[in-house]
């Protein structure tokens, strides 16, 4: 390569600063409590350079010194923090069962949040019409300039292209024709004016986990959601595994019957079949309408169609029978699929999310461990913890709103500045 040549593409001075400006930005982001000391040590520029970078940062309206804390032996660094106001983000979840959206500032903080039915029955015309008028007046709620909201973050329970930010399908009943091909990402993008960013539910979820949840202190760790469908999400060294095109963790549709029921995606037996929240109420609905006595149905008032998986699991807390067996049913349907998984891939920490575990945490017990003993090399089950995630059912739209905040930072960085004296008046 010519000389002339080679010195055009190494990066010049102010471009080398940028660089190291944003990669400090995102380790601030991502951080918590971190330090100019901290910056220093994990980067490998000097504290010099970290210092002047910070200053300007500051000085530009992007980074705040948060309180430092105080002890015996005097006082800690000053840790460091994206300035809230910076830009504001929207997270959209819409899942089976609910359509939740919410609006967050870039430190992952909820200004305000919105929970309906998304009622995938009345067609994805009007549940799109329905989700695209909850962000604007989730918007005008928040009390927000809408020049403030700098991106909107999707989660959808379907099969997510995430790199063209597409719905390629939705393995529902009733939905596969339904959500096949949808270009969501750019729907928004037209209708909003902002980046936006695409992903499936479970990835968001545990990108939510990896920063506000049990996650936040791991590199490694496996996440498994179960409500009305069943996914994973895998984290090795901090980042989210994916795979190509953003498709990987689709852990409801192994095999773990090949007599079993037919699953929406053509394949017999998935665990979604026998597993899921809806496989659940499925089960329990056909044992009381064959007459099975349960106290089920006194919960649901009778109504048949007012079973829920939270009832269902407080059925089970007062001793019905009927809910006991379903869900362990569906437990032992799911500890032996995730044997497999600890075979695979030995995680040392699992973090279980879901409408399933936030009604039933007890199915962890002793029961489900048994399984996962009987299933898998002694030494990897020995190695794993299992444990119940701490966040409500907000957490897909919470990691949706994470991720593009993440994903806007360098143009946060570009527009400082501006945004620097508009929050100063």
């Amino acid at each position: 390569m010519p000389l002339k040549e080679a010195q055009q593409k190494r990066p010049r001075g102010a471009d080398k600063r940028k660089l190291k400006e944003r990669s400090i930005l995102r380790l601030i982001h991502s951080g918590f409590n971190i330090s100019r000391f901290e910056l220093a040590r994990k980067t490998g520029v000097s504290p010099a350079s970290i210092t002047a970078i910070v200053k300007r940062l500051i000085k530009n309206g992007i980074v705040v010194e948060a309180a430092a804390s105080r002890s015996s032996l005097g006082r800690r660094p000053v840790p460091l923090e994206i300035r809230a106001e910076v830009a504001y983000l929207v997270g959209v979840d819409i899942g089976s069962y609910y359509l939740r959206t919410l609006v967050t500032d870039i430190n992952g903080n909820v200004v305000c949040r919105h929970q309906t039915e998304t009622a995938l029955s009345e067609g994805r015309d009007r549940v799109l019409k329905k989700t695209i008028q909850n962000v604007h007046g989730l918007i005008k709620k928040s009390g927000l300039l809408t020049a403030s909201i700098k991106g909107i973050g999707i989660a959808h329970s379907g099969i997510i292209d995430s790199q063209k930010g597409v719905v390629l399908s939705f393995p529902r009943p009733g939905q596969l024709a339904e959500w096949k091909n949808i270009p969501l990402k750019a729907l928004f993008e037209k209708e909003f004016g902002v980046p936006c960013l695409l992903e499936d539910s479970v990835r968001t979820a545990a990108a939510a986990e990896s920063r506000f949840g049990l996650g936040k202190s791991l590199n490694d760790f496996l996440y498994i959601d179960v409500g009305m469908g069943i996914g994973a999400a895998i984290f090795f060294d901090g980042k989210l595994y994916r795979g190509k095109g953003g498709k990987a963790g689709e852990f409801g549709h192994i095999t773990v019957d090949e007599n079993g029921p037919l699953c929406s995606c053509g394949n017999n037996g998935c665990l979604e079949t026998v597993a899921s929240c809806a496989a659940i109420i499925r089960a329990a609905r056909t044992a009381v309408e064959h007459g099975v006595d349960s106290t089920i149905v006194d919960l649901a008032g009778g109504n048949v169609d007012k079973i829920s998986i939270e009832l269902i699991a407080q059925a089970a807390a007062e001793k019905d029978s009927v809910a006991f067996r379903v869900l362990q049913g569906a437990a032992s349907y799911i500890a032996a699929g995730l044997a497999d998984l600890i075979n695979i891939l030995n995680p040392v920490q699992i973090i279980f999310g879901g409408a399933l575990f936030r009604a039933a945490p007890q199915l962890l017990s002793d029961p489900f461990q048994r399984i996962i003993r009987q299933r898998t090399i002694q030494q990897l089950s020995n190695d794993v913890q299992l444990m119940v995630s701490s966040l409500d059912g907000g957490a897909s739209a919470l990691g949706a709103s994470r991720l593009i905040a993440e994903s806007i930072l360098d143009d946060i960085s570009i527009g400082s500045r501006r945004t620097a004296r508009q929050y100063d008046k």
